[in-house]
């Protein structure tokens, strides 16, 4: 199993119903691409968060699962969005 992990800071004056809207856009391509397994979100309350404000986890299958999602039309399009609205993001890719 692959796990990818993305961590995010926002822009200033990027809203909770936009940041809502996004991930909620991103757990529904888990249904819809092969090889996904789940994917899980939400907003960080650890006290060690270095100013990353939310996490999405994506579990794939294998390599080529992971690729197929970050390729997807689908993700590449609520991918322009998340950039628009972030600060910065750190993503880690592993295997299990």
């Amino acid at each position: 199993m692959i796990i990818h992990i993305v961590l995010f800071k926002w822009k200033s004056g990027v809203s909770k119903k936009q940041i809502q809207k996004v991930f909620s856009d991103l757990k529904n391509l888990k249904d819809k691409l092969e090889g996904i397994d789940d994917i899980k979100s939400g907003e960080n309350f650890s006290k060690y968060s270095e100013g990353f404000e939310y996490g999405l986890i994506v579990l794939a299958k294998d390599k080529k699962a992971l690729e197929n999602y970050r390729n997807h039309p689908l993700h590449l399009e609520i991918a322009k969005q998340i950039e628009i609205m972030e600060e910065k993001s750190i993503g880690v890719d592993f295997e299990d």
